[in-house]
């Protein structure tokens, strides 16, 4: 099994350090046995790596995560991204091949977490992410499948999202494409644009607009100084504080509102 990082390969198993492409980087294994949601027992092979990229000259963080969970995590006065990686292999497993990159892409910083494996496993391979980032450092976030927090990062996110829950809190201005999984947002400073396939929503304490597009899952909004506009399949949907409402299509499901200081639309 080998990590990628930039051009060089390293082989899982050994502790190091590296600075490559002015990103350091260090890595340690371990072997335990872990149990997931469906009570599967699983001896997996546990690799951590953590890399770190200066990011005074940067202005947005461009990062591809596949299987696993990912936290973001923005800190006041920060100047640099530091990534820690969890890597869970099938011990027994010869065929993983694993990307793992942090680099300087002109005024962007790209980052790459991606595992892939032939053959049957016991449990499928997965790389959890942990990420902080200076707090007015974008994001644009493309993500496979598995849980996503994003908190107190102040300049806009960007999120395609494949499945998993997501959970967003004290963020700005937010564009999320997401295909399946429950979606919970809170202290949005700007704009909020969703497109969602399954899955519930809450969001509330937003200061501009909302904007959702939903297949089906129930969608709650609450405290939005500005208008919420929806078009949804099926599912409930409760709207209350806003600064107007329109309804474009609602699908099954009932509709509920209340303090709404603007007009109300329902189509």
């Amino acid at each position: 099994m080998s990590i990628r990082i930039a051009t060089i390969s390293l082989t899982v198993g050994l502790v190091l350090g590296a600075t490559i492409f002015g990103a350091s980087y260090t890595e340690a294994e371990s072997i335990f046995s872990l149990t997931d949601s469906a009570d599967v027992n699983a001896e997996l092979t546990h690799t951590q790596q953590k890399m770190t990229l200066d990011s005074q000259s940067l202005n947005q963080l461009v990062a591809n995560t596949g299987a696993g969970k990912l936290t973001v995590k923005g800190v006041e006065g920060q100047t640099h991204i530091e990534v820690t990686a969890d890597i869970y292999t099938d011990k027994d497993s010869e065929d993983v091949e694993i990307e793992l990159t942090l680099n300087k892409q002109g005024d962007n910083a790209k980052f790459v977490a991606d595992i892939e494996s032939d053959g049957f496993m016991e449990q499928s391979p997965f790389i959890d992410v942990l990420i902080t980032v200076p707090a007015a450092l974008a994001l644009d976030i493309t993500d496979g499948s598995g849980s996503i927090k994003i908190s107190d990062v102040a300049a806009a996110i960007t999120l395609k999202d494949g499945s998993g829950s997501i959970v967003m809190d004290h963020v700005g201005a937010v564009k999320l494409a997401d295909g399946s999984g429950s979606i919970n947002m809170k202290d949005v400073n700007g704009d909020v644009t969703l497109q969602d396939g399954s899955g519930s929503i809450n969001i509330s304490q937003v200061t501009g607009d909302i904007e959702v597009s939903d297949g089906s899952g129930s969608i709650n909004i609450d405290q939005v100084n500005g208008k919420v506009t929806i078009s949804d399949g099926s599912g409930g949907i409760n709207v209350s504080n806003t600064k107007g409402l329109e309804i474009v299509s609602a699908g099954s499901g009932g509709v509920n509102h209340q303090d709404i200081d603007g007009p109300v639309i329902v189509n």
